[in-house]
């Protein structure tokens, strides 16, 4: 258990030296400033809006940044910190470490989850401190507490739907696998709402979830199982490709 506490203190602080760190801060500060002079019609149009352009509104908007951009962004945090291992080389010196191959790749996969998580609680965090300012119609903390579930199980959601790009990122040796499964699950959501199957599709889920289609979809049990799901598979091969792949 030392060991394992040990690798996580040194994969964090692997983040805290790059430049992901303050890139993915910025990421997750700016956005929802700028959807907040968006929804106060400081910048932009507000014309191009469809939803309401109230506290409630500008909350279910925050839902759907990191239910669609999460993705991206998330899943980069995933690519990055096992992708990295094999660009610059380093992950013949991982595993001469005395820790299980299994607790190396447990321990990035804690220390990305752990970090998403903090991203997503901060671009929520400041989401509502931006309505405050701007002073949005109908802002008040009970908005707030009461838009926090939702967008909890959203970005819980996105987490997990993220996590198989560890195990792709390892497949490939990479960045550029990782990346571009992440376009390629972009596509398939988008092309499975054109067929009507997006409700099937793990990755569409939390879209729909959001209201991204115009209005919230009632999904099946089923359907809000699958990003879990995905998630508990992309866990298991990632632990299992540490552990039985060659990776001379």
């Amino acid at each position: 258990m030392n060991r394992l506490i040990t690798a996580i203190w040194a994969e964090g602080l692997k983040i805290r030296r790059s430049r992901l760190l303050w890139i993915s801060l910025s990421v997750s500060i700016l956005l929802p400033i700028m959807l907040g002079l968006v929804f106060s019609g400081s910048i932009g149009s507000q014309n191009n809006r469809g939803g309401l352009l109230d506290s409630m509104g500008f909350m279910e908007e925050l839902g759907f940044v990191v239910s669609i951009g999460g993705m991206i962004g998330f899943g980069f945090v995933f690519s990055w910190i096992f992708g990295r291992e094999y660009s610059d080389g380093t992950v013949k010196d991982l595993l001469a470490l005395p820790l299980s191959r299994y607790g190396v790749a447990a321990a990035k996969l804690i220390v990305a989850t752990v970090w998403c998580v903090a991203l997503a609680l901060i671009l929520f965090g400041v989401g509502g401190m931006a309505g405050w300012l701007v002073g949005l119609k109908d802002w008040s903390l009970e908005i707030i507490v009461q838009s926090f579930e939702r967008y909890v199980l959203l970005a819980l959601m996105t987490i997990c739907l993220s996590i198989p790009v560890a195990w792709i990122a390892s497949v490939g040796r990479g960045y550029l696998s990782p990346l571009g499964f992440i376009v390629l699950t972009i596509v398939i959501t988008q092309l499975g709402g054109g067929m009507g199957i997006a409700q099937y599709i793990p990755w569409a889920v939390p879209g729909l979830l959001s209201g991204a289609s115009g209005e919230v979809d009632h999904l099946q049990p089923v359907s809000l199982i699958l990003p879990y799901l995905t998630g508990g598979i992309g866990i298991a091969g990632t632990l299992a490709w540490w552990r039985y792949a060659n990776h001379s």
